[in-house]
């Protein structure tokens, strides 16, 4: 009599096989190299991922219980999205489901090899319905993103080149009337009988123009400098007032001619910075340009240097035309205000300058009040000593510097500090007591009249807590007696230096403490 099976046998069998049969299909998953590469590197449960769920729900079915086609066509969806974040191709996610419905068959084939049945073709039927369901699912889901993807990038194409006609035109805005300009002056250059007045008028031009090409082609290839990542700082000590002297002095003549009033609030002593000098010159350059260009005639542009907490700050004040809420948001991006209809220029020089300040480990931001209201730009920088955590690393000696006159101590700071030299001044004993419990120092400069105790007390203290590895300590004295020598001598402290100190000696004398 031939042997009729029930679904419920069916699924007992495969409830048995349930734990075997997925070993066996991530074996022959992993060896097949038509396969992406990550699955090598999957965990079993990664690998697997929607499978045991979907096992599961075969077996339910083949009980006779009720399943949900749309719960398993969303988990399917989950499968796909998560194999197309993961490198694979929809051919092989296809590939995939093949393999498991060839070891599904495989399974039914053992129970058909005793005795066939129709029960079996029926079992089999749903089965494969409910796989077909789950493939359904994951591939949908599959090309549904990768059509999102697509549209998107074609979007993306689409504006991107919608913004490269747009930038081109208004670069050809930008490079025509400074030609226009000097093309002229060379017009009235030629003339015959021209006054000395007119001529040097004409040359005037010529310079500044040319000035303001080079200027604009220097930041198209710095935006390509930095795009690639191939922009390098050359660090050096730099007081920020001078920068902003400097990048001041060749708009003083723009100011008088578009009759703006201008004005520098200088602060009343150094703000010393580690920084690439050329490059902190062409940030502020770019800040003073900007607020130049939406400053109207008759208006008002102001800039301010002070110092906050461990920062330089400085500030860009005009009012000009201003900024509504959503251009304030994209300022800073490339090309942005070549877009808008009510600015001009082709965006590149805020963003440039946003990008170096970031470099220097700074902040760059804008607020405004809205259109017509004039905007603010704020540029901060990392005082001298105070760089981020991340760039203190980098420093191969530590120096502190204890100096009670302001003014000695501000320039000393910025004569000694380089690349890999941090230096950190201290007003009086208390200040350097409070540095040197809060991070540890190589070398030492004391001047030993302190206002609120001898440096020879401090030098004591400093040995006292470096008793496992003598300190080196260099005293600053305006007394230059043998005994005084002796005297510093006796105190602990490796050199004796007069004041007024040779700052080079100084130098060499700290550079021969960093180690090789």
């Amino acid at each position: 009599m031939a042997t009729v099976y029930k679904l419920e046998e069916v699924r007992v069998h495969f409830e048995a096989r349930r734990t075997e049969l997925l070993a066996r299909w991530r074996e022959l998953v992993r060896a097949d190299d038509s396969l992406p590469e990550q699955r090598l590197w999957f965990t079993d449960e990664e690998l697997e991922d929607h499978l045991p769920a979907l096992l599961q729900e075969l077996s339910k079915a083949l009980g006779g219980e009720r399943v949900s086609e749309e719960k398993i066509e969303q988990r399917g969806a989950e499968h796909g999205h998560a194999r197309r974040v993961r490198g694979y191709g929809v051919a092989q996610v296809a590939w995939e489901f093949a393999i498991f419905r060839q070891l599904l068959r495989q399974a039914l084939e053992e129970l058909a090899a005793v005795q066939p049945s129709s029960t079996l073709y029926a079992a089999r039927e749903l089965l494969m319905h409910i796989v077909d369901r789950s493939e359904f699912g994951s591939i949908q889901q599959f090309v549904r993103e990768a059509d999102l993807e697509r549209d998107a990038a074609r979007e993306e194409l689409r504006a991107a080149n919608e913004q490269k006609d747009q930038f081109l035109a208004v670069l050809s805005h930008e490079l025509r009337n400074p030609l226009a300009a000097i093309r002229t002056a060379l017009y009235i250059l030629r003339k015959e009988g021209i006054g000395e007045m007119q001529r040097q008028r004409a040359l005037d031009v010529v310079e500044r123009q040319t000035r303001s090409q080079t200027r604009l082609i220097d930041d198209l290839l710095d935006v390509n400098r930095i795009s690639r990542g191939k922009i390098e700082l050359k660090r050096e000590p730099l007081d920020l007032c001078k920068a902003i002297e400097n990048a001041i002095e060749p708009y003083l003549e723009a100011f008088e001619a578009k009759g703006i009033t201008f004005q520098f609030l200088r602060p009343d002593r150094p703000m010393p910075i580690s920084a690439d000098p050329v490059r902190v010159e062409q940030i502020i350059s770019n800040l003073i340009g900007n607020a130049l260009k939406f400053t109207q005639s008759g208006g008002t542009i102001e800039i301010s240097a002070q110092r906050e907490l461990n920062e330089a700050v400085l500030r860009v004040r005009d009012t000009g035309a201003g900024l509504d809420r959503s251009m304030l948001d994209r300022l800073f991006e490339l090309f942005a205000q070549g877009e808008a209809g009510s600015r001009s220029g082709l965006g590149v020089g805020l963003w440039l300058a946003r990008k170096l300040t970031e470099l220097h480990g700074g902040t760059i931001e804008a607020t405004s009040d809205g259109l017509d209201k004039g905007t603010e730009l704020t540029l901060r920088l990392p005082g001298l000593g105070e760089q981020p955590e991340s760039s203190k690393d980098k420093f191969a000696l530590r120096v502190l510097l204890v100096e009670d006159n302001s003014d000695q101590r501000e320039m000393m700071l910025l004569a000694l500090m380089n690349e890999s030299i941090q230096v950190i001044g201290a007003k009086d004993v208390a200040d350097a007591t409070a540095e040197i419990s809060e991070r540890s120092f190589d070398v030492f400069i004391l001047d030993l009249d302190l206002p609120d105790a001898s440096g020879f007390q401090l030098a004591r203290e400093i040995l006292r807590r470096h008793r496992d590895e003598r300190p080196f300590l260099v005293a600053l004295t305006g007394f230059g007696r043998p005994e005084d020598a002796a005297k510093v001598r006796e105190a602990g402290f490796e050199r004796h230096l007069i004041k007024p100190v040779d700052i080079d000696s100084l130098q060499q004398l700290i550079r021969s403490r960093v180690k090789p």
